[in-house]
């Protein structure tokens, strides 16, 4: 409901020194200017207030309200307040206004409750001796929710001191937090002393963790009408913050510039929030992190740890990394993070070069984000040109299903389409992969052709992503890697991703496995071959392909070990000579599960459906595509 805003309206008034006004409207944030003009009010007069057409009063309002008859009174002007409503009563009695209250006025009937969610958070405004000294009282939760009722504090003076009381503050989460951050932020901007008293355990670790601790004051700035305080309720002794996937737990540590956490869960897209607090710790001191109770990292949560180690050294915050599993342990070599990975503190002083200067600077790449929002109708592209689309399958089980997708994908672009089918070295090649129109293709194959070709990602597989499987011979008597040492590799190609992420597999353990010997088949069936054979050692291969060999084969087969990395996945991409199409495709993709056709197409490659791909995901592809293929 939106209220009017604050009018006043002087009222005729037989004596000079008698001022009626009427109040209409709303008082609010707005309501500061139309106040003024009661400043003026001439000294030793009586101010009469009629609050009868007052629809609202907000904690910013009665903030307004409490410095004008903090100034009245000074002027030893009379203050009455008549034809207050229940609301009204309400407030003044609560924020110690009740005696400006007109006594011959009676308090507005109680009216019939009604069911209406309390607000999380409600911010009470507390009489002070000066006016440049605010004080407020916040009861509740400080949560997402928080954001409007706390905007009226952002308006406060600059210069001033603010007191806020949380003795009546049961939560507050990590959204909470990020927005007090900001408000804290402000508010040093614009010169304004922050004390902030009554704080229960949970919060005084959330401020300690964040740096916050600066604010808390044992005792208010000034005598302060005593407010019972709220007991707090028992806690554990480990604190943590929560969020989807990934807990934070702050340890206890021997000094101020020593911090210590504690992550739990899974480090992925949702990890932004629960990270967020961690890019306010004070400069220049040293961050250990506990990874011991992580089960996984993405390719999005990577990016965020990037991005947070970045402006951590850019504060010249020393980074300590313990207790990652193996798989972790991969990703951070792939990535040149390993180096965190120590007993011992690094140099503060120390960058993240490698990792930076692998990374794109910015490149300009489009993707959902940036297209129309699609429509239930499907948009046909009218041309009479052919349209060459290259796929370079998953694997072999999806070659049939290849070709009923592009027949499916004729009807409906309304477009004749040439396919060239690649898989390892199946499929004729007859033309290069950079004139064709729209590819489907592996990572690193996508990403080159989007880093040097202008290509223009549109979208990938499903919950689908390119792991790799090690896999040796079912009557091999040797059990581990390190067995393995001095052996023989096979695997279709070297400018694959399943190459690179088995290599670190291999080599992540026992530096020595870097002298293997590696043959590169052309084509996974083949690798197969050899290896079964013996002509081969170990093979590498894409976890799908495993996965859809028959009972039989994999009889023949053992797993030594899987990647879980969540890292890479083939994409579909559109030429820049074709960028028009990009709209049209996407909606063709993901349309596909809404009709039987395109439901059995999609059963057909063994894919669920289409996702966007975030332009984080994108950006950790083209840093391990610098590092390890670009040459």
């Amino acid at each position: 409901m939106t209220h009017a805003k604050l009018r006043i309206q002087q009222q005729p008034c037989a004596e000079t020194l008698w001022q009626q006004f009427a109040l209409v409207g709303a008082v609010d944030i707005h309501a500061a200017e139309v106040l003024e003009s009661l400043y003026i009010l001439p000294a030793k007069a009586t101010a009469e207030l009629n609050f009868a057409k007052v629809e609202q009063i907000n904690s910013m309002g009665l903030a307004q309200l409490l410095k004008l008859f903090d100034h009245l009174q000074k002027k030893d002007i009379t203050i009455r307040v008549t034809s207050a409503n229940q609301m009204v009563w309400l407030l003044f009695n609560k924020s110690g206004l009740a005696r400006f209250l007109s006594p011959d006025t009676e308090a507005a009937p109680v009216l019939p409750e009604v069911a209406v969610e309390p607000p999380s958070l409600e911010i009470l405004p507390q009489p002070s001796a000066l006016l440049l000294e605010q004080r407020f009282s916040l009861v509740g939760i400080i949560d997402v929710k928080s954001v409007d009722i706390l905007m009226p504090l952002y308006v406060l003076p600059p210069q001033c001191t603010v007191e806020l009381d949380f003795a009546k503050v049961d939560r507050v989460n990590s959204m909470g937090l990020a927005q007090l951050l900001k408000l804290f932020e402000h508010w040093q901007k614009n010169s304004v002393k922050v004390h902030v008293v009554n704080v229960n355990r949970m919060i005084t670790v959330l401020f300690k963790m964040t740096g916050l601790t600066r604010f808390l004051s044992e005792a208010p700035a000034t005598a302060l009408a005593p407010t019972p305080k709220a007991a707090s309720p028992e806690i554990p002794s480990d604190p943590v913050l929560v969020a989807n996937g990934l807990q934070i737990s702050p340890s206890p540590s021997a000094t101020a510039l020593q911090q210590c956490f504690k992550l739990a869960g899974i480090v992925d897209v949702d990890a932004i929030q629960p990270l967020a607090p961690l890019y306010t710790l004070p400069p220049q001191c040293a961050v250990e992190l506990n990874f011991a109770l992580v089960s996984r990292v993405n390719s999005m949560g990577l990016a965020q740890l990037l991005k947070l180690f970045e402006h951590w050294q850019q504060q010249h915050i020393t980074i300590r990394i313990t207790d990652t599993n193996r798989m972790i342990g991969v990703l951070f070599k792939m990535t040149g993070l390993n180096r965190f990975l120590t007993d011992a503190p690094l140099p503060a002083t120390s960058t993240l070069n490698q990792a930076a200067s692998a990374r794109v600077a910015h490149v300009a790449v489009d993707t959902l984000m940036d297209m129309p929002e699609r429509r239930s109708n499907t948009t046909v592209v009218a041309s009479h040109e052919k349209l060459n689309l290259w796929i370079n399958a998953q694997s072999s089980q999806q070659m049939n299903g290849w070709y009923f997708f592009n027949t499916y994908l004729q009807r409906h672009l309304g477009r004749e389409v040439h396919l060239e089918l690649i898989h390892g070295a199946m499929g004729e090649r007859r033309k290069k992969i950079e004139d064709m129109d729209i590819v489907f293709t592996k990572p690193f194959e996508a990403t080159r052709l989007i880093l040097q070709h202008q290509f223009k990602p549109l979208m990938r597989p499903l919950d689908q992503v390119d792991e790799v499987t090690l896999l040796v011979r079912a009557d091999e008597p040797r059990l581990t890697l390190g067995a393995f040492e001095g052996g023989t590799v096979v695997t279709a190609a070297p400018d694959n991703f399943v190459y690179l992420l088995g290599r670190f597999l291999l080599e992540e353990d026992n530096a020595s496995m870097a002298d293997m010997r590696y043959l590169f088949s052309g084509h996974d069936i083949k690798a197969l071959q050899m290896l079964l054979k013996g002509d081969a050692d170990i093979l590498f291969v894409l976890s799908d392909t495993y996965r859809g060999l028959s009972g039989l084969t994999r009889k023949n087969l053992r797993v030594i070990e899987q990647s879980d990395t969540a890292f890479a996945f083939h994409l579909f991409c559109v030429s820049p000579q074709h960028a028009e199409l990009g709209a049209a495709l996407t909606k063709v993709l993901l349309d596909m599960s809404l009709d039987s056709q395109g439901r059995q197409v999609l059963a057909d490659l063994g894919i669920p459906g289409w996702a966007q791909p975030s332009h984080d995901e994108c950006d950790m592809l083209f840093m391990l595509f610098n590092r390890y293929a670009a040459a």
